[in-house]
């Protein structure tokens, strides 16, 4: 009966408790453990999302860069329809012109080279000018 009562492991009698390694984790709830894991993962996802941000405006900054020496494009034609504009685009690549088609909200805008000063597009402003009326210099 002492034998139960009493073990002879040689502890003095004292009283040690084991400890688990994981003692805090297991004290964590199932559902807590997936609200934790949840809120990791959105952690995660917003701090990449904004390396992804802050590596796209380094991008855009080297292409704006580009877009900065060539200040001003003249403005061919406004397209409702994208193909069409496409189509004169060709045309005007066709012509050894370099076209741009940008979109402006419901319309499609085609432009023909890129300048640095309106002073350099006014040739071929009027050269374009006796094909498509209407020409005009613009800011890019």
């Amino acid at each position: 009966m002492q034998n139960e009562l009493f073990s002879t492991t040689g502890n003095g009698g004292q009283y040690k408790p084991q400890r688990s390694r994981w003692t805090l984790f297991m004290r964590i709830r199932g559902y807590e453990k997936v609200m934790l894991l949840i809120m990791g993962l959105v952690l995660l996802s917003v701090v990449s999302f904004s390396l992804g941000v802050e590596r796209g405006k380094r991008v855009a900054g080297i292409e704006n860069n580009n877009i900065d020496q060539a200040g001003y494009t003249i403005q061919v034609a406004t397209f409702r329809n994208r193909q069409l504009a496409l189509q004169e685009a060709r045309l005007l690549l066709n012509e050894g012109l370099t076209p741009m088609v940008f979109a402006k909200g419901n319309n499609i805008i085609l432009c023909v080279g890129k300048f640095s000063n309106q002073d350099s597009a006014q040739p071929l402003l009027m050269q374009m000018q006796r094909t498509y009326a209407g020409c005009r210099i613009r800011r890019l």
